[in-house]
This record gives C-alpha cells, sequence and structure tokens, in this order.
C-alpha cells in the first residue's frame, strides 16, 4: 500500500500508533518521501520508519512526470499515483481527485477509515478502539470527515463485530 499525505495526517493527529498496527496486521505501508515533507505533525522521517512505514524514493522516470503538471493534482499526488502503478501497490487515500485519478488508470483504492475498518475485521484493534479513532479524525478534520461519514463507519464495524459472534 503507499498512502498520501491526507491520510497519513489524520493517523498521526489521531493516533499515531494505528499505523504500527496496520503495518503489522495488514501490511506494508510506503510513504513516497516528498510527501514525508509535507507533513508538519513529524519532526522527520524517522519517526515514521520507527512506525513501520517504508519511505519510498521515487524513480526518476515518476519523479519527472510526476513534475508536469496535469490536472488538479498536486506533485506529491501524482507520485504516489506513479508508484501505485509501478509496484502493484493500493493507493489509501480520502483526495477526491487523487481518488478519481486512481480509478481511471486501474489502481485499487482505500479509504483511510476503509484500512481502520480492515485492521479491525482481522483483528487488530477492537470496534470500541476503531471509533475512538474514527471520532478523533473527525474531530481533527471536520471539513472532510463528516458526522455521516463516521456514522457509516461505525455501522460497518458494528457488523463486522456482529459476525465475529
Amino acid at each position: 500500500m503507499i498512502m498520501d499525505a491526507c491520510v497519513l495526517i489524520d493517523f498521526i493527529k489521531a493516533e499515531r500508533t494505528i499505523l504500527e498496527l496496520v503495518v503489522k496486521h495488514i501490511g506494508p505501508l510506503h510513504i513516497p518521501s516528498p510527501v514525508v515533507e509535507e507533513i508538519n505533525e513529524i519532526d522527520d522521517e524517522s519517526e515514521l520508519v520507527e512506525l513501520g512505514l517504508i519511505i519510498l524514493e521515487p524513480e526518476i522516470e515518476d519523479a519527472f512526470a510526476a513534475a508536469t503538471p496535469s490536472g488538479p493534482i498536486s506533485f506529491q499526488d501524482r507520485l504516489c499515483l506513479l508508484a501505485a502503478k509501478r509496484h502493484g501497490f493500493t493507493c489509501v487515500t480520502n483526495d477526491k481527485n487523487l481518488r478519481n485519478l486512481c480509478r481511471q488508470e486501474d489502481v485499487p483504492l482505500f479509504w483511510g477509515l476503509e484500512l481502520i475498518a480492515k485492521l479491525h475485521k482481522v483483528g487488530g484493534i477492537t470496534s470500541k478502539e476503531a471509533e475512538i479513532i474514527a471520532k478523533a479524525i473527525r474531530k481533527s478534520n471536520p471539513k472532510h470527515i463528516t458526522d455521516k461519514i463516521v456514522s457509516l463507519f461505525i455501522n460497518i464495524i458494528r457488523r463486522q463485530e456482529s459476525k465475529k459472534k
């Protein structure tokens, strides 16, 4: 998986150890190095590496392609898309424009909260922990993570929980 800045920031602000649990229970998480530079919530990339994230240096061809402006996405988001295509990664993003381009390019996608739901499904966190994290993300990012989104997420978690019983 490759993660863009918007989801990474949400996770760091809400509960950064969720990243460590995703890596442990779901699989490797890659972050392009130029995306790391966008994250004001960390001092340096070593904080992400300690959580198990893999800092990915972009291929030179991808960096040149991403530097050529095209459409409504940033250089860093284009790098996420190109790296996902090159390496067969799933792109973890809440960014509408990046999601649209990923769909056009047949790149698999996860929403940020969808990744937390998957973590819950595999037993990496409890339903209560998942709900607390979703609400913390909502609190730190109310413009993009609405009450409706959190409510839908909680319903998914509760359905998963009832299937476990």
